[in-house]
């Protein structure tokens, strides 16, 4: 399966914006960050067409994942500062900084 979409590394387009605080969500076995992993959104790939993000839903479907992937964002994680990691939109949430962190 070959999928073109448009990069947007560093910049502000996509659902939500470089510098956007995430949280890690849908962990599946063999994930390097566990849910509840906390991060900061630095650039994006993205949108995928309508036609483009059924094509995923079926290839995720195959690999006994559920998912529709609109954007695949890449995040460094708190703990891997410097070092981006590339993850689809549906195992991320935004998080309000202070509000949305379990103390």
């Amino acid at each position: 399966m070959r999928i073109t979409m448009e990069v947007l590394v560093g910049k502000d387009e996509g659902r939500w914006p470089k510098g956007t605080r995430v949280r890690k969500v849908n962990t599946k076995a063999g994930d390097a960050h566990q849910d509840g992993a906390l991060g900061t959104i630095v650039g994006a790939l993205g949108p995928a067409s309508p036609s483009q993000r059924a094509e995923l839903i079926i290839e995720l479907a195959k690999e006994g994942m559920n998912g529709d992937v609109e954007y695949f964002y890449w995040v460094e994680w708190d703990d891997m500062p410097g070092i981006p990691v590339g993850i689809a939109d549906f195992r991320i949430e935004p998080i309000e900084e202070e509000k949305d962190v379990p103390n």
